[in-house]
């Protein structure tokens, strides 16, 4: 329900001048999307004061968006004869004594209103299916429960887009002139500190080629064809990175302190492989190897924990079937991670793969699918603020590779969007003359190096991606290559 109080707050945050608070088009256009709202769903006859009072808000608002100065549009409303009983008002608002946090106070409660426009975009649908639900009037269990799944994820969706929305606002606008650049310049602080990067566990791949590993919310792809080793890979640079070695910065955590949590979502391997494969790399055994630990009865639960409390981390595993989950249902998983440990101790989500996601919204090309799952996972990493891995098939080209300068962004299966929502892409591929050798060509880097060809050493016996060994573009000479150095590693970007 639209309160007098909340107009009047609207109205202290638009017209004050002692306001450092940005007035941006997006404030304006919500203050309008929430008078609009409520004005459509309101049953009961809003007074009279508060109708004039709020359409003299909407006036504003609407004005305001159009580029009109404060004094100028005052000066036309203030001239019709609908208004001029709020002179007085409007002059108190403009110049009556706020601080900061009030002005925040004011802002927390048009985002809520704005979130509440978002839960209730389809009311209607969740009421109609609650309602069938209540009288026994569906057709069937399977429309029932289907209908009621679509709605609630529906709302999730509408909530999460307005978490991202409220997110980008926040950094999108900068006028060079005229604002402060401090809340940009933290930013940039807090994306490219090294403690607020997660390792990719390799070092060459984290120093030479990225700025320090995996940055908050970008979008890291590893294509590669059947067999090339991506969830491999993935595990690997989960593993490697959760037992690092501290740096001499790095306290050392206490005992059952958990700082780094790892989210791990497979839909290819089931969890017992997933955890044979974060076992055998870490303690290089084979399978049989494995399997004679545990008839002799080692303690693997606690192998483990000893090498993850090194670091206080720990890697929570979940397995879906194929095609089963989207990205909603992944931010569930999220979520539910987050009431656990909290929000900072999310070092990364890795996503095995990204072609066995399902999309809650239909396309009639599978390609347009995938263009929208690829945008879901940068959104999501926008919005959690979390670096988001995952891996993705490439076409049946990949096959014909004979060394890593031959593999191109062009073999990417399917959908280019998928390239073109991520922030990074490598490619991998297996060699057919050397089982234990996986080439690798970095093809899209927005932060870091592009067009960087290495080759990995893999034990596919233990599912261990061993070392990384950096080759020369032939066509290309790379930085790192030729100096074999392109920053002096995290330290340098530290703050």
């Amino acid at each position: 329900m639209i309160t007098e109080s909340f107009l009047n707050s609207c109205f202290s945050l638009l017209l004050n001048k002692k306001s450092k608070i940005k007035r941006s088009k997006a404030l304006y256009r919500d203050i309008l999307s929430i008078l609009d709202f409520y004005t459509k769903k309101e049953t009961i006859d809003i007074p009279l004061s508060v109708s004039n009072k709020l359409d003299c808000l909407q006036k504003i608002s609407a004005m305001a968006l159009e580029d009109k100065t404060i004094e100028n549009i005052l000066d036309s409303i203030l001239f019709s004869e609908k208004f001029k009983q709020h002179v007085g008002f409007l002059d108190l608002k403009m110049n009556e004594e706020l601080n900061e946090q009030d002005f925040q106070d004011i802002i927390k409660q048009v985002r809520l209103r704005k979130k509440i426009n978002s839960l209730f975009n389809n009311y209607d649908e969740l009421s109609k299916v609650l309602d069938s639900i209540r009288d026994g009037s569906f057709d069937s269990i399977d429309d029932m429960v289907e209908n009621y799944e679509v709605t609630i994820k529906t709302l999730y969706s509408n909530m999460m887009e307005s978490n991202r929305s409220i997110t980008l606002e926040a950094a999108a606008s900068l006028d060079l002139a005229k604002d402060d650049y401090t809340h940009v310049i933290d930013m940039i602080k807090k994306k490219y500190q090294s403690k607020n990067t997660t390792s990719s566990g390799f070092n060459y791949l984290d120093q030479k080629i990225m700025f320090g590993g995996y940055e908050p919310s970008r979008l890291y792809v590893f294509g590669g064809g059947s067999g090339a080793g991506k969830s491999t890979l993935l595990n690997n640079t989960i593993y490697k990175s959760a037992t690092n070695p501290l740096t001499l910065e790095e306290k050392i955590p206490k005992p059952g302190e958990i700082n780094k949590v790892y989210i791990y979502i497979t839909m290819e391997n089931t969890i017992e492989e997933s955890l044979m494969r974060t076992y055998q790399p870490m303690f290089d055994r084979t399978v049989p190897e494995m399997l004679d630990d545990i008839v002799k009865g080692v303690n693997i639960k606690q192998l483990i924990n000893n090498e993850l409390a090194k670091r206080g981390s720990t890697i929570i595993m979940k397995y879906f079937p194929a095609m089963s989950i989207s990205t909603i249902d992944i931010m569930g998983v999220v979520d539910d991670v987050i009431n656990e440990y909290g929000k900072e101790r999310i070092a990364g989500l890795y996503i095995d793969y990204l072609d066995l996601l399902k999309t809650d919204i239909k396309y009639d090309m599978y390609r347009l699918e995938l263009g929208h799952i690829t945008l879901s996972l940068k959104t999501l990493a926008v919005q959690y603020n979390i670096p988001v891995i995952t891996a993705s098939q490439l076409g049946r080209a990949v096959y014909r590779v004979r060394d890593a300068d031959s593999l191109n962004i062009d073999q990417m299966s399917e959908s280019i969007k998928k390239v073109e929502h991520a922030d990074f892409v490598a490619l991998l591929a297996k060699s057919s003359v050397d089982e234990n050798l996986v080439f690798c060509k970095v093809g899209k880097n927005r932060s870091g190096k592009s067009n960087v060809s290495v080759n990995f050493t893999v034990d596919f016996s233990k599912f261990k991606f061993k070392e990384v060994s950096p080759l020369a573009n032939k066509h290309k000479p790379d930085a790192s290559t030729q100096t074999g150095k392109l920053f002096d590693g995290p330290d340098a970007y530290s703050f």
